[in-house]
């Protein structure tokens, strides 16, 4: 395989109906930009759901960005937004799996890819 990717795909549901968690959101993608640990981080809405994609060069870089959410963000997070599904792609250890593991997330194993 050409790369070690860690691709994370997040649907959620904002706990509130009002739009306050919109300025949040916005915020929170300025930190990732500027942490750097994500290429790709991005959300998307639907329907009253919300989908978040990131994608990490590494797991090294999967695991930096892991340590900042945890400590800086992961309580307001999860005080705005209910998790639907955790979905996870690439190879993994087995301590990023026990990490997510009680979030009911999903480990999908590579079986082919190309990135540019």
């Amino acid at each position: 395989m050409d790369n070690d990717v860690i691709g994370i795909n997040i649907t959620m549901r904002p706990i509130s109906r009002d739009k306050a968690w919109i300025e949040f959101i916005e915020n929170l993608v300025s930190i990732n930009r500027d942490k750097g640990y994500a290429f790709l981080y991005e959300y998307y809405e639907l329907d009253g759901l919300i989908h978040l994609h990131e994608r990490f060069e590494n797991l090294e870089a999967y695991r930096k960005h892991f340590d900042f959410f945890s400590a800086e963000v992961a309580d307001k997070f999860l005080s705005i937004f209910e998790l639907v599904t955790l979905d996870v792609y690439g190879e993994v250890d087995k301590e990023t799996k026990s990490n997510l593991v009680e979030m009911n997330a999903n480990f999908y194993s590579t079986i082919a890819r190309y990135r540019l």
